[in-house]
This record gives structure tokens, C-alpha cells and sequence, in this order.
């Protein structure tokens, strides 16, 4: 049981906004990334420290891709279609903000735990696009 509780307080939960409150999503534990799937972690990415923050890395089939990066004061940018700019930052309070050059900004989540820089990138790296895409496969097909 203690190391259980030890785990707990270690480990960064990842909540994501909705319409209807707010969904706890995942966390992130000793530099790993993890998606909540029926109340179970399974391994998404992981984070990886260097001189001017962190840098984020997400599972593919057969190797991992770096998505972006947070820096120390916990601005967010991603390698991918934003590359060369902000994509959202971190609140000192925990929450996560979406904005920049392409998007108005809005509050998208929270983070609460120690690794809050590498919780709020994943948010905005992953969790967040995640999303995006499986509302635009919905409208899609519907």
C-alpha cells in the first residue's frame, strides 16, 4: 500500500475541459506519458529533459516521433504543423492554455503534480490534437 501512495504523489494527472466539466485523460510518471483507457495507464510517450526544457516524444508503430517541446517557463511548441511558433503555455496555477498564431486562446486543461511542464505539453502535444481529429472523423461520417 505505501508504495502505491508513494506512486500517486509522483505522478503528474493530465484533466482535459469539456463542455460538461472536466475528464481526467492521463498523467505522467518517472518521464513517461500515459493515456487513462478504462481506468488503466497505457503508455503513449515520454519526455526527455535537455538545456532548454523538455522534449516530447509519442509512440508510433515501430519507433516514436518528437512532437515539440515546453520550455523551462512552460511555453509549448510543436514540431508539427506549428512549427516555428507558440502553441500554448502553462498557468502557474496548473492550467493549460491554447493560443498563438492560428488559434484565440482558451483554457483546454489542467495538470496537477510535479511534472506539470511535461503534463501540459502532452496535453497540447497530444491529448488535445487526439481529440481534434477523432471530432473531425465523427463529422465526417456523420
Amino acid at each position: 500500500m505505501g508504495s502505491l501512495q508513494t506512486s500517486e504523489s509522483q505522478r503528474t494527472t493530465i484533466f482535459r475541459y469539456r463542455s460538461s466539466g472536466e475528464d481526467e485523460v492521463g498523467y505522467v510518471f518517472a518521464e513517461e506519458i500515459f493515456r487513462l483507457r478504462w481506468g488503466t495507464g497505457v503508455g503513449i510517450g515520454r519526455c526527455e529533459r535537455d538545456s532548454d526544457g523538455w522534449r516530447v516524444y509519442r509512440k508510433t508503430r515501430f519507433d516514436e516521433k518528437e512532437l515539440g517541446r515546453v520550455t523551462t517557463d512552460g511555453v509549448i511548441h510543436s514540431h508539427g504543423l506549428f512549427e516555428g511558433g507558440s502553441l500554448g503555455w502553462l498557468e502557474s496555477d496548473g492550467t493549460v492554455v491554447r493560443g498563438g498564431l492560428i488559434f484565440a486562446e482558451e483554457e483546454v486543461g489542467r495538470v496537477d503534480g510535479p511534472e506539470s511542464l511535461t503534463a501540459a505539453a502532452a496535453l497540447l502535444l497530444i491529448f488535445v490534437p487526439d481529440e481534434d481529429e477523432a471530432n473531425r472523423e465523427i463529422e465526417r461520417r456523420g
